[in-house]
């Protein structure tokens, strides 16, 4: 039985028992075409966001236009107790405007913070981020705009810290949750475009973050999750060099359930070769491996200051009675 198998059950046993979904929350929700136990009925999207961050995380997204993961009805999240975006905000927007909070959460994996900076307005984290000056040259695969959360390169979160040596660092984190993929190459986008020719410019320029000496095909990267995390790797290392000036570094964070297991599968044929563990093979193709750091998410829910600041503890709760794995 695969993890997402194991947390679908998990997840409607928890919407079975709880107390913060009403009754009419409880029952079967659509999703695409057909009713599953483990959604919520679309007008209840809504309640699959924490209640004490639901209404300012709609807001945001509605007022920043980004868009919710495989949603149904404008302006709410996905009615999927398993979706990975919802589970993102669910285990951030607490920390939206509590930087003391975030950094100590943070500092059990980057010691060298010293303050969290904001990244969006008055905010210290912020969802779908997209660069402004679309680095990695990207056409846009919904209409004529880029647009937050589909049809380009958008990292799930990011926030901002100074360090230790007064530098201001960058972190995109991409939150996994669910996810395991399957041994296909995906070289060609739904619209026909080539994915090797949009990033072969940069896979091969003088920034790339990538050892061609260990790696120097960029056709062996057309695999999930490998695809992925060479669009955001090239990303991090575009904008620490010609990106925001007020950035000295920048590190792509990958936050894993360490129970699921399928996701860390090598996908791609010749990266078979280097290891058998997707995050290991990863940094052994980095030119710098200290660019991209793995976070298991159970540490990083261990990690909680709960203990300094006592109005996450209601949160807290919650998550880890939702999310059994965190326990």
């Amino acid at each position: 039985m695969n993890f997402l198998t194991v947390e679908k059950k998990r997840q409607l046993a928890w919407k079975l028992k709880t107390k913060t979904l009403p009754r009419e929350a409880k029952v079967p929700g659509l999703y695409y075409s057909r009713m599953f136990p483990f959604c919520l009925p679309l007008e209840h999207a809504a309640l699959n966001l924490y209640q004490g961050i639901r209404d300012e995380a709609l807001a945001l997204f509605e007022r920043e236009h980004i868009l919710w993961h495989t949603s149904a009805l404008p302006g709410l999240p996905s009615n999927h107790l398993c979706s990975s975006q919802v589970f993102c905000v669910n285990s951030l927007a607490p920390f939206l405007h509590q930087p003391e909070a975030l950094a100590e959460l943070l500092r059990s994996f980057f010691p060298d913070i010293v303050r969290m900076l904001p990244v969006e307005g008055d905010r210290f984290v912020t969802w779908e981020w997209v660069d402004p000056d679309n680095l990695l040259g990207e056409q846009p695969k919904l209409g004529t705009e880029r647009h937050r959360g589909a049809g380009n390169t958008s990292i799930d979160a990011i926030v901002l810290y100074e360090s230790s040596e007064g530098h201001n660092v960058l972190l995109m984190l991409e939150w996994k949750y669910s996810e395991s993929y399957p041994s296909v190459y995906q070289r060609f986008r739904s619209d026909g475009s080539d994915r090797a020719e949009t990033y072969r410019e940069l896979f091969y320029g003088p920034l790339t973050p990538i050892n061609l000496e260990v790696a120097p095909r960029i056709e062996d990267f057309l695999w999930q999750p490998f695809e992925q995390l060479m669009r955001q790797q090239l990303l991090a290392a575009q904008f620490r060099e010609v990106g925001d000036p007020r950035i000295d570094q920048v590190r792509l964070v990958h936050v894993v359930v360490s129970e699921n297991k399928p996701l860390r599968a090598v996908t791609s044929p010749k990266f078979r070769e280097l290891g058998r563990d997707a995050y290991a093979v990863w940094k052994s193709i980095l030119v710098d491996p200290d660019d991209f750091v793995l976070i298991n998410t159970e540490d990083l829910f261990r990690a909680v200051p709960a203990d300094r600041f006592s109005d996450l503890e209601p949160w807290l709760i919650y998550m880890k009675s939702r999310y059994a794995f965190l326990k």
